[in-house]
């Protein structure tokens, strides 16, 4: 680009965020770590808020008595920077130093969207987090902006946070349902959790489409799904079979929480009248990982011959989204609410497996947080009005407990709450959504 239009171009840039209040938001219950020398990387799905957690952060700086001056935030993907190269990315902190060259000896802030439309992006953040007085943050489609992808380019110079839709603490703010969530739950309070936690199961977390009618919920987060599947997948690994794509992901959409085979998949294209590789087939579930549209959940073993052979469970990254591209007419509760606590975990830095015991019985999770060295084990119940079923999944708890040693024994169900023997609590969803120390997991 013509360097003095380009530098034009960013001044305009830069006053509109500066004369443009920041906006207004759920606050959403993240940590944003910041670490001198190391970028700041938000990760997660498309449409799930990762903006407007950046947003937030410049929201507490301002609180904190940080002058708005002293941030700056650039959306590269503004069509006024299309055609920036790695070249051109020098004039930003150029700009911004003319703009105020009395912050050159203070601590600034640079939030950047969607820097990775820029090619090779990587080696200018490297530069900006090499500056005195520069604290960097980054945000961007999972198209580009991949975990592992950003290990590589940042060779150990970022921290990496994940964003998730609306958890439920972050559902009853936004939807007024209390000003501050009660320690103490009376029975009014309780009432209204129910009321708040079976609205959450239906609509789900995706930010934008909370307060929408059903009919249009159902469209946008369809819209969702095909842009991920689209830009994220598609686009990004040069694919063709577009329909075993599709198609592949369908079957996740109507199993969810249940152990899925390639092989499985594999078969059911060929009902279709489709045709796949068990390879490619496995590359699909990978990528759509990598876009945190599903979430691979393995076996739980010392043999790795045994995780390889065990098929994998998957999660989507919202209900909400489940209901809206499921084909089939019933739902089947269960494995929607196993879906809810698998979210649970993952936002509290839990790494999930599932166990299969000696007499081939299954316990939905163990979770274990590498900060905490903490590891729990949680079978997902509906309720407990089917007394073979619940006499089943407790008595595979015990088993996997015993045998791993494992303490800390859940039952989540959506509203049944007791203590068994065996040290086994009991608990109601929204109990565990709330995820309070001293009366929850």
């Amino acid at each position: 680009m013509d360097a003095t239009l380009l530098k034009n171009t960013l001044r305009e840039l830069f006053s509109d965020f500066y004369e443009t209040a920041l906006p207004k938001m759920t606050r959403r219950q993240v940590a944003i770590p910041e670490v001198a020398g190391c970028a700041t990387v938000v990760l997660g799905m498309r449409r799930t808020g990762k903006t407007f957690l950046l947003y937030q952060r410049m929201n507490d700086l301002l609180a904190s008595g940080v002058a708005k001056d002293r941030m700056l935030h650039v959306n590269f993907e503004d069509d006024r920077l299309l055609g920036m190269t790695l070249e051109d990315l020098r004039f930003v902190p150029d700009v911004y130093y003319q703009m105020f060259p009395e912050n050159r000896d203070k601590l600034c802030y640079f939030f950047f969207d969607e820097i990775q439309n820029i090619a090779h992006w990587e080696s200018f953040v490297r530069r900006m987090v090499d500056t005195p007085n520069v604290q960097v943050y980054l945000s961007g489609s999972s198209a580009k902006l991949l975990s592992k992808e950003v290990a590589t380019a940042m060779r150990g110079r970022s921290v990496e946070i994940e964003n998730f839709p609306l958890s439920f603490e972050e559902f009853l703010v936004h939807h007024g349902y209390f000003e501050t969530i009660p320690r103490n739950i009376s029975s009014a309070s309780r009432s209204k959790l129910q009321n708040a936690v079976e609205k959450f199961f239906t609509i789900g977390g995706m930010p934008a489409v909370q307060n929408v009618p059903d009919v249009l919920r159902a469209t946008m987060l369809q819209g969702y799904v095909n842009t991920v599947i689209y830009r994220d997948v598609v686009e990004r690994h040069d694919i063709a079979n577009t329909q075993a794509l599709k198609f592949t992901m369908q079957m996740v959409f109507n199993n969810p929480a249940r152990q899925l085979s390639v092989r499985k998949i594999a078969d059911y294209l060929k009902s279709q009248q489709l045709t796949a590789s068990r390879e490619y087939i496995a590359d699909y579930l990978d990528w759509l990982s990598d876009a945190y549209l599903l979430h691979k959940v393995g076996l739980h073993s010392e043999s790795a011959m045994k995780r390889r052979v065990n098929p994998d469970k998957y999660y989507l990254n919202d209900v909400g989204i489940v209901r809206a591209m499921r084909i089939k007419h019933a739902l089947d509760q269960g494995p929607l609410l196993e879906n809810l606590v698998y979210l649970q975990l993952r936002r509290h830095g839990f790494q999930v497996e599932y166990v299969n015991t000696s007499d081939g019985s299954e316990v939905d999770f163990i979770a274990f947080h590498p900060m905490q060295n903490d590891y729990k084990l949680i079978q997902v119940c509906f309720d407990m009005s089917d007394h073979k079923t619940f006499d089943r999944e407790v008595s595979a708890l015990r088993s996997a407990a015993d045998s791993l040693g494992v303490k800390d024994r859940y039952v989540i169900t959506w509203d049944d709450e007791t203590a068994l023997p065996g040290d086994i609590q009991v608990l109601p969803i929204w109990k565990f959504l709330l995820d309070r120390k001293k009366d929850n997991v």
